[in-house]
């Protein structure tokens, strides 16, 4: 007998493989018939030899494998059919946004740039209700002389309990208590609010939009070109800051 580890001895210390029997294979294929039917190269293969030994009899197998492609074809199918028309609602978007700051550029003086956030953005933006909001110390707003329609006075502080203290640039939601008596609409289930900064020294503001479409604004939806038309807002803003019209 060999005692230098490579005779019988060696070979014994060698991990056996296992054997995977017939019946085993068999059961997991009954009980995982997907493995199978997902796998485009084994099933070409079973439907091949299938069709060698039994002829006309492997027309089930054969049917069973092409309903499964045909499924994930479907899937796919849908899939691309919905990224589709999430690209062309950010392309609706896009260009909604895009004339609403065309038009508000073109505001000659403060009290146009109001009216056409007020009116010109509810149609562009297909919303219910603007408003566009700026945190005003007390001694300013007791000495205004009513409600101006779009521009609404809001206390220090609110901009920020409005974001429940977040630092979001955008809010998409239904409507909360907060926030609901600021719409021009007493009917608005959900609404959009838009951070704006008019600079250093300056108070925040919001811009507020609302829809009386519950799914019009929720939290799944991306608010990237709200965030850019606030940028958009805040810069012609601060062109009227030292205007006395706002003072």
């Amino acid at each position: 007998m060999s005692t230098d580890g490579t005779g019988s001895e060696a070979l014994e210390r060698t991990p056996r493989r296992a054997k995977l029997g017939r019946n085993a294979v068999r059961n997991y294929i009954l009980e995982n018939p997907a493995v199978v039917l997902d796998d485009a190269e084994v099933s070409a293969k079973l439907v091949e030899l299938a069709g060698q030994r039994y002829g006309s009899n492997v027309v089930s197998l054969q049917t069973a494998v092409m309903a499964r492609m045909r499924e994930r074809l479907r899937a796919v199918e849908i899939e691309r059919e919905e990224m589709l028309d999430a690209a062309e609602a950010n392309l609706v978007s896009m260009n909604q946004v895009n004339d609403a700051i065309l038009h508000m550029l073109e505001a000659p003086t403060f009290q146009d740039f109001i009216d056409i956030v007020g009116s010109q953005f509810g149609e562009l933006l297909v919303v219910d209700s603007v408003r566009l909001c700026v945190e005003t110390p007390p001694a300013k707003d007791a000495e205004r002389s009513g409600d101006i329609g779009t521009l609404c006075p809001i206390a220090p502080g609110s901009v920020n309990a409005f974001f429940h203290g977040a630092p979001w640039g955008v809010s998409l939601r239904a409507v909360e208590e907060p926030t609901r008596a600021l719409h021009t609409d007493g009917e608005i289930e959900s609404e959009a609010l838009v951070r704006l900064d008019f600079g250093p020294g300056s108070q925040p503001g919001v811009l507020l939009f609302g829809a009386r479409d519950s799914d019009r604004f929720h939290e799944e939806q991306g608010g990237d070109l709200l965030v850019f038309l606030g940028g958009a807002v805040s810069r012609v803003m601060r062109h009227w800051l030292d205007e006395p019209e706002i003072v």
